[in-house]
């Protein structure tokens, strides 16, 4: 016999993981107009259960998006606070008091250009 899914159960405990990752929104992001859950693909919305399995099915999908948007902010915010630490690195380079510093630049230039396929941007000026 086939144990029946507690989704109430489920969803009261992806709320908790929900809230205890850092710079995820505590409300997820629905994925319909409506708010309510949306059918998976090829898969009819006739029961109560079935309902349940597209709710715990929305709200998984829903929390791994919110995850994979914040690991692209901080992703983002990492490398433009590393680049920062790369342009004022390379300004000291340029001072012969400070060439210990050009095989770190050098060092960070061949990281960036290894991570992203292309050389690192000009400073913006601001």
């Amino acid at each position: 016999m086939k144990d029946k899914l507690d989704a109430e159960a489920i969803l009261r405990k992806l709320a908790e993981l929900r809230k205890s990752i850092p710079h995820v929104e505590e409300k997820p992001r629905s994925g319909t107009i409506d708010g309510r859950a949306a059918g998976i693909d090829g898969m009819p919305l006739e029961t109560p259960e079935d309902f349940e399995y597209a709710a715990v099915a929305d709200a998984l999908d829903s929390l791994a998006s919110d995850v994979r948007a914040a690991i692209d902010r901080a992703q983002a915010e990492a490398t433009e606070k590393a680049l920062e630490v790369y342009y004022t690195a390379e300004e000291l380079a340029r001072d012969p008091a400070h060439a210990d510093l050009i095989p770190h630049v050098e060092q960070m230039r061949r990281a960036y250009e290894r991570t992203y396929g292309k050389p690192i941007p000009p400073k913006p000026k601001r």
